[in-house]
């Protein structure tokens, strides 16, 4: 994420929560979000979810994330 934040400056403006999987993979948050891998990324604009990868760290993917939420 780091590498696609520095090549597209408007990707700063993202906030990135990272959730420990290990401390909280049967949490409340994960359950509601219906996260049920370590490997996912969920992106939110005004509350509502608008794009979803899970278990891709391909820079296309990311960036589409990061697209949905601007």
């Amino acid at each position: 994420m780091s590498a696609l934040i520095d090549k597209n400056a408007d990707y700063a403006q993202v906030t990135v929560m990272k959730v420990d999987w290990e401390k909280h993979s049967r949490s409340p948050v994960t359950s509601e979000l219906k996260v049920a891998r370590r490997s996912t990324l969920v992106a939110f604009k005004d509350g509502k979810e608008q794009r979803r990868v899970i278990a891709s760290a391909a820079e296309s993917s990311i960036d589409a994330l990061f697209k949905a939420v601007l």
